[in-house]
């Protein structure tokens, strides 16, 4: 079977979670003995958008360049039709975009189509994270779209009168996005895609109604590059290692949180450290330890020098890189019940969850983690088996991607 994947976004080495989900898939299907071939977009002045080398990736790619003239909601999805129909496919996959992926869904219609949405760009026009003001946005564009209309321009207007703009809102003004007969167009493609994919239940939900053959697939995480080994049994004048790993910088993340409890634990006891990879070192106390990003390599070794690592997000994280890699690390991980991080890490036995925010929280399930070497070794080695089982690439693709195309090519 010939699978042909269509992405706006695609870069590598990766940006973001949704490159790594799209090369890891691709690669992965091509080893179950699939034909595939990535057709990506790039745009020279966007650092954000296609930004590889067909000939570095180990499957067949093809990048469409564009220029600003040609960069727009007729001659994009032209120009995607002919490459793809030139190659033939079974199936269709359009994986990372935003507001021009009606339009490339409706130029690619004649073959089986399957949309694939990483976060929750069609359910917030205004930055896909559907969290606003401190707290998840009880809105969907897909039902209320005159309501989120109106806030992705009050919200995209700054910067798109500063001249500046960044690749959402480029999308956003190429697809005139800000019209009302957007929402109709959106729902038609949705409408007449064979499958959809989303990351979790929350996102599914918002699709109720609109597409009713919604799959959940997780992602992944590359586990066996983890040693999955047992922390090393601290001496007691050796203080235990709290991680926190991501793009900890952004507030969505909820570094703050984390402080918040590193605060409180500091108060009564001295044995703990926090890392983060931050690059601002002027953070650092007593406790406080920025590392700085970190490439993948150093990032394992952070991992395995870690006694417990936290996920402290507040918004709806879609699913939860840094959890799958904390577990398949082998350690036991404290994270916010939020998003797809609540179906990773299963309370009490791979580790602990919180609430949203909650600084006590969190600090109560680090004392408790911090002060039982066995309690963290056991939750350890069964957020490691549960990596193994199910969010291990090879499990991933091999559970969920051959029955779904089989399915839709007979």
């Amino acid at each position: 079977m010939r699978v042909a994947f269509a992405d706006l976004m695609f870069s590598w080495p990766p940006h973001g979670g949704a490159d790594v989900d799209l090369y890891r898939t691709a690669a992965g299907l091509q080893d179950c003995g699939y034909q595939v071939c990535l057709f990506g977009a790039a745009y020279a002045p966007s650092w954000e958008r296609g930004k590889f080398d067909p000939a570095q990736l180990p499957f067949e790619a093809v990048r469409l360049d564009f220029s600003s003239r040609a960069f727009n909601r007729k001659m994009l999805p032209a120009r995607f039709r002919a490459a793809i129909d030139a190659w033939r496919p079974d199936v269709v996959v359009l994986a990372d975009g935003f507001f021009l992926k009606p339009y490339v869904a409706a130029a690619l219609s004649h073959y089986p189509l399957v949309g694939r949405y990483y976060a929750y760009e069609i359910a917030c026009p205004r930055d896909m994270l559907l969290f606003k003001d401190g707290a998840p946005c009880p809105n969907n564009y897909l039902r209320t779209p005159n309501v989120c209309r109106c806030c992705a321009l009050k919200r995209l207007g700054r910067e798109i009168r500063r001249g500046r703009v960044l690749a959402w809102t480029h999308e956003y003004l190429a697809a005139r996005a800000y019209l009302p007969g957007y929402h109709r167009r959106l729902i038609h493609s949705l409408h007449r895609m064979n499958a959809v994919i989303v990351y979790n239940p929350l996102m599914q939900s918002h699709l109720t109604g609109v597409n009713e053959r919604v799959r959940i697939l997780p992602g992944g995480g590359d586990v066996a590059s983890f040693p999955g080994e047992p922390a090393r049994v601290k001496r007691m004048d050796e203080r235990k290692v709290i991680v926190m790993a991501g793009r900890v910088e952004d507030p969505m993340k909820g570094l703050k949180i984390l402080l918040q409890a590193g605060e409180r634990l500091a108060a009564t006891r001295s044995d703990f450290e926090v890392r983060v990879t931050h690059s601002n070192r002027q953070l650092a106390t007593a406790w406080l330890k920025p590392v700085g990003w970190l490439e993948p390599c150093a990032l394992r070794s952070l991992y395995q020098e870690a006694d417990i690592c936290v996920v402290s997000s507040i918004w709806e994280e879609p699913f939860g890189l840094t959890a799958v890699e904390a577990m398949a690390a082998g350690r036991p991980v404290c994270a916010s019940r939020v998003g797809g991080l609540q179906h990773i890490v299963r309370d009490t036995e791979t580790g602990f969850l919180f609430e949203r925010e909650d600084a006590a929280g969190l600090a109560q399930c680090l004392a408790r983690l911090l002060d039982d070497a066995d309690l963290r070794r056991r939750m350890g080695m069964a957020g490691r088996r549960v990596a193994e089982e199910e969010y291990d690439w090879k499990q991933v693709i091999a559970r969920y991607w051959p029955p779904l195309l089989e399915e839709l090519v007979p």
